[in-house]
């Protein structure tokens, strides 16, 4: 079983990953910390999670609050447009948007007393080489344990990062991929740790290629099909077509990636992704359309450079093996007769 801490920011597939990791027997979720992403101002982010936790009956797991900023982050105008982007979809999609990131309401407890990143630390430090620290949102909770406590890095066990993109094509810019691109600097510090990291690229999360991985109706129906009383199952078939229709409108995609999913699994089972033999990645801090942009050193070059080959870069995934398991891990959401 691994023992992981599941470091988010409560847009939607977090949800999911959330949910997942709370079910899955292969999984011991330490908490769940927080931080300011897509989802919105950290309150945001922090009462998504503790209500979904309450409905996935949950409550005995802790809770951190984290980074309310990135270390440096963008303009202002900019750092909010990923997370109001849906108001330019309002004429296609109208009320039904009521359903996309909503304000939470007020969660049945309130977030563990403590900041997350204290939280990682202390409970990385207590337990070395036991605990996974698997990364959905931007990397800033992440960036700041490492640079606060040196020895971290050598304590974790591993550290799963959704993040970066290298042959398809961007979700903010052409060339970068919203987590990385929401605090670079942060991710700089991450991927250049001296720590066994694998890094979960769009290119086998929101891309075609990866189809069988998507969530769909038709996915969601079947699932509906063979359910009796599963409360998990009914908020996803309530809230998730949004999403659906909005990925596959606005991004092109058959169905919603679930990119967050999709890394936690790997945490426990990463045999379900074609890796990379170990390499540098590192993020571009300069520019504009490439500022946040992750570059793998590979290849030969004249110039010098170049840094710690820790990262192992995601290229394919066994989209249907996965998909199953999703839907096998939201089935023991039902509740017995």
């Amino acid at each position: 079983m691994e023992r992981i801490i599941l470091d988010v920011d409560s847009a939607g597939d977090d949800i999911l990953a959330v949910l997942f990791a709370a079910a899955n027997p292969n999984v011991k979720l330490e908490a769940v910390t927080t931080c300011t992403g897509a989802a919105g101002p950290i309150e945001q982010v922090t009462n998504v999670v503790l209500n979904t936790l309450s409905i996935a009956n949950r409550d005995d797991i802790p809770v951190y609050a984290g980074a309310w900023r990135p270390i440096v982050g963008h303009s202002k105008a900019a750092m909010e447009a990923p997370v109001h982007f849906e108001k330019t979809l309002t004429a296609r999609f109208g009320d039904r948007l009521k359903k996309f990131n909503p304000p939470a309401p007020k969660p049945k407890r309130q977030a563990t007393p403590g900041h997350a990143v204290d939280f990682i630390i202390k409970t990385v430090m207590a337990n070395p080489g036991e605990i996974t620290l698997v990364t959905t949102g931007p990397l800033t909770n992440a960036a700041m344990a490492l640079l606060q406590e040196p020895a971290l890095a050598g304590a974790l066990k591993r550290l799963i990062v959704l993040g970066g993109t290298f042959t398809t094509p961007g979700n903010i810019t052409p060339v970068t991929e919203y987590n990385v691109w929401a605090d670079p600097e942060a991710s700089r510090i991450v991927l250049n740790a001296e720590v066994d990291k694998i890094l979960v690229p769009l290119d086998i999360c929101e891309d075609n290629r990866v189809a069988t991985s998507m969530l769909t109706r038709d996915d969601i129906a079947d699932m509906q099909d063979k359910a009796k009383d599963n409360p998990v199952l009914d908020m996803i078939a309530d809230v998730f077509p949004i999403y659906i229709d909005i990925w596959r409108e606005f991004f092109g995609l058959v169905g919603f990636p679930l990119d967050d999913v999709i890394t936690v699994v790997l945490a426990f089972d990463p045999d379900l992704a074609t890796l990379t033999e170990p390499l540098f990645v590192d993020v571009l801090i300069d520019g504009s359309v490439s500022r946040g942009q992750t570059v793998a050193y590979r290849g030969f070059q004249i110039l010098p450079g170049g840094g710690p080959k820790t990262t192992r870069i995601g290229t394919g995934l066994e989209g249907r093996r996965f998909l199953e398991m999703f839907k096998e891990t939201i089935a023991r959401y039902e509740r017995a007769a």
